[in-house]
């Protein structure tokens, strides 16, 4: 079921960053290019290593996870310049998956470590979830005040 999740994640949240990018036609591009290049690696690959569908992919965390950064580092670039919309939402997902690939890519080297070692790294995954989750609520909070000013003031 996880490579459900992280090949979800990476069209949703691909999808979500190329609306972003409407302003500008040749990141919007680059984000689609990218979209199908993860998703065609990921199909060739499990095409050629079907096994790998009922293990834990790492390439496909990889893949999938630094695109995903990678989108939101081009949509980060943008905001310079513009307003900040979907600015705290964008840098928890940059600290969150790059913690959280790192993380993953350590959890197979520390097969062979012991059990306490190994639920240090499940512990700092969880920790960046929610930090994560915290960034969406100050975001969620930052628009929810923004809207509410406004409103009160019309």
């Amino acid at each position: 079921m996880i490579h459900f999740y992280f090949i979800g994640q990476f069209i949703l949240l691909g999808l979500f960053y190329k609306n972003l990018l409407e302003n500008n036609p040749f990141q919007k591009k680059i984000v689609t290019i990218s979209i199908y290049s993860g998703l065609l690696v990921l199909a060739v690959q499990y095409l050629f290593e079907p096994e790998l569908f009922f293990k834990f992919n790492l390439l496909e965390i990889v893949v999938t996870s630094l695109l995903v950064v990678f989108f939101a580092l081009i949509y980060l670039y943008n905001m310079l310049l513009n307003t900040k919309k979907y600015y705290y939402i964008t840098v928890g997902l940059i600290i969150y998956l790059l913690a959280s690939t790192v993380l993953f890519l350590v959890g197979n080297l520390t097969i062979d470590l012991s059990n306490d070692f190994k639920l240090i790294t499940w512990n700092l995954n969880a920790f960046f979830v929610l930090v994560n989750q915290l960034f969406i609520l100050y975001e969620w909070k930052v628009s929810f005040k923004t809207n509410k000013t406004i409103n009160e003031t019309i």
